[in-house]
């Protein structure tokens, strides 16, 4: 059975060498992977030591199935440039690739989704490169790209969807179904 809950500081080691590994995919050959695992840590424990002061509310999450990691997901309060009021950001997804298919995606995002609308958001932002495999997850689930920029030194073509969540999470929750059926 697969458990979505919160990463524990243990938890984050495994966690960013899993993001280092499929940032080269997500770069698509647009840029080169130059991250660094040490880097990746010491950055994404410092964001989320530092949530209060900034008053955020980030959810670091994985899926384990017993205790093996499949995947894990990064949220946050949007920046008020994306959504003024009322948004979360997703700022990373990342599943193992011989975990993919079998909807860890979505029951991780449906996890960060309850969690926030719970808190009242509405609506959600995600920056996706652009020639990635994960783009149309996004738009099958309902988000619609609202503009585009470039990153990595005009290297990396990035769009930004705009989701409303309850769509989304409606929309997940019926591709969830298919693999519920599977299992």
């Amino acid at each position: 059975m697969i458990n979505i809950r919160e990463l524990t500081e243990e938890d984050m080691q495994q966690a960013m060498e899993l993001k280092v590994m499929c940032w080269t995919e997500e770069l698509a050959g647009k840029a080169e992977n130059t991250l660094s695992v040490s880097q990746e840590l010491d950055f994404w424990a410092n964001w989320k030591n530092t949530a209060q002061e900034h008053e955020d509310i980030r959810l670091l999450i994985g899926a384990f199935e017993e205790d093996k990691m499949l995947g894990v997901a990064f949220c946050s309060f949007a920046e008020t440039y994306d959504i003024p009021e009322k948004g979360i950001e997703l700022n990373g997804l990342w599943v193992y690739p011989d975990h993919r298919g079998r909807g860890i995606s979505l029951m991780m995002i449906i996890h960060a989704l309850d969690f926030y609308l719970a808190k009242g958001m509405e609506k959600i932002v995600i920056y996706n490169p652009h020639y990635s495999p994960s783009n149309g997850f996004y738009h099958k689930h309902g988000a619609q790209v609202v503009r585009q920029e470039y990153q990595m030194e005009g290297m990396l073509l990035v769009d930004i969807f705009l989701g409303d969540m309850i769509l989304m999470k409606n929309n997940m929750e019926k591709s969830l179904k298919k693999y519920k059926l599977m299992c």
